[in-house]
């Protein structure tokens, strides 16, 4: 009997990408703190740890924050072949929220594949999987995420109309390991859905 692989979007995974940044911000801001608490002063070095604290805790999300990346992107692909799932079409390994997911741990819902086939697009996950006609599809818009507060990510969000129903698909690049990295990329990943929508054709960035 075939037994069920365990997600590799977890909650141990989602905990360690935000407790690794942690480690750079908080000790020096703490150390700050108290040393304004001690002196009963403000300015000094107490505000130079926490600025430190801040810049650190920046540079540990950009490095942390989308810890493991690569062994779920290579897991995910594996267990998507495994299933037949057709990786011929331009696809993007991307995070995915449906418009009312909201969690303290992470900006993504999902981890999977986002795909630019011939007549629709398509998203496969751990979890979710759709499929949205191109015909349904109006725009492709970049809109701000809990990573955008912080200058290392932002949505690309896939917006249309079925059935009279309006409709948002979210998707933040994970194809890089950083979260920097991804940010530059999110720019030709919605350059190609953009291409794919006004021409119909499969776009090779």
């Amino acid at each position: 009997m075939r037994q069920v692989a365990a997600k590799v979007w977890n909650n141990r995974r989602k905990w360690v990408g935000n407790l690794l940044p942690a480690l750079f911000f908080l000790p020096p801001v703490i150390l700050g703190i108290l040393w304004m608490h001690k002196n009963n002063a403000i300015f000094g070095y107490g505000l130079w740890m926490i600025g430190l604290g801040t810049l650190l805790g920046w540079v540990g999300l950009n490095l942390f924050g989308l810890f493991a990346n690569g062994f779920m992107k290579r897991q995910i692909r594996r267990e998507l072949m495994a299933r037949d799932v057709s990786f011929d079409d331009p696809h993007y390994f991307v995070g995915f929220a449906t418009p009312r997911f909201i969690n303290m741990l992470d900006a993504h819902e999902d981890v999977g594949y986002l795909f630019l086939r011939e007549s629709n697009i398509e998203f496969i996950g751990e979890r979710n999987q759709l499929k949205i006609p191109r015909s349904d599809v109006s725009s492709v818009r970049f809109r701000p995420n809990i990573h955008s507060w912080v200058g290392l990510g932002r949505w690309i969000c896939v917006e249309g109309e079925s059935k009279g129903k309006k409709f948002r698909l979210s998707v933040e690049a994970r194809e890089k390991d950083f979260l920097m990295l991804n940010l530059l990329a999110s720019s030709s990943v919605r350059r190609a859905i953009a291409t794919w929508l006004a021409k119909g054709q499969r776009p090779y960035p």
